[in-house]
């Protein structure tokens, strides 16, 4: 069994200026996972309990607990991943835990919530891990890239690593049938280290 990069500790009984041309590809980086070139204004933000600007690198233990946050500027569907430093992505929202991935314009909206009945801990291996949050204006279909398999209260996610999934995103944002405009969906990357 993997060990993955957040795990999941059960409590209680539960676990510019340039316009760009409306279809333009987004451009994958290995640093921020997948960016949207084309200007929209709609606006996510992801952070760490440790650093709610989101702008640096906060470190914890192996083991300590984690609250990720999220908000966005306008009413939108949050897709929220874990990368590790291995490769391996878990996918925390949506889950099978409750609550949905619908996040009002201007709610903060954590994970886990204060009244939830399991918390994250960080798990390894040690080095920097990302959190990635991608809002879409519209539903996301992500069938092809996890799934929930049975009991599970978090899906699989099959393409491991920053490369494979900026890739399979971009799949699922600008699919050949039924693109989603450009311009309906975002996305942030917030950092944190592990350490032993």
């Amino acid at each position: 069994m993997k060990k993955p990069a957040l795990f999941l500790a059960l409590t209680a009984s539960v676990f510019s200026s340039l316009a760009l041309p409306a279809q333009a590809a987004p451009r994958l980086s290995t640093q921020s996972i997948i960016v949207n070139p084309v200007p929209t204004t709609l606006e996510a933000r992801v952070w760490v309990d440790r650093d709610p600007s989101g702008t640096r690198t906060p470190t914890y233990r192996i083991g300590e607990r984690i609250r990720l946050s999220v908000s966005v500027n306008e009413n939108a569907y949050v897709y929220l991943f874990c990368l590790s430093p291995d490769g391996t992505v878990d996918q925390i929202l949506p889950n099978r835990l409750g609550g949905s991935n619908f996040v009002r314009r201007g709610e903060v909206r954590t994970f886990p919530a204060a009244n939830d009945n399991f918390v994250f801990n960080v798990g390894g291996p040690a080095g920097l891990n990302k959190v990635l949050v991608i809002a879409s204006r519209r539903p996301l279909n992500l069938s092809e890239l996890s799934s929930f398999q049975e009991g599970q209260a978090f899906a699989t996610v099959q393409p491991q690593g920053s490369q494979q999934l900026a890739q399979a995103l971009s799949i699922v944002v600008n699919p050949v049938t039924q693109p989603i405009p450009q311009q309906d969906w975002v996305s942030d990357v917030a950092f944190f280290n592990a350490v032993r």
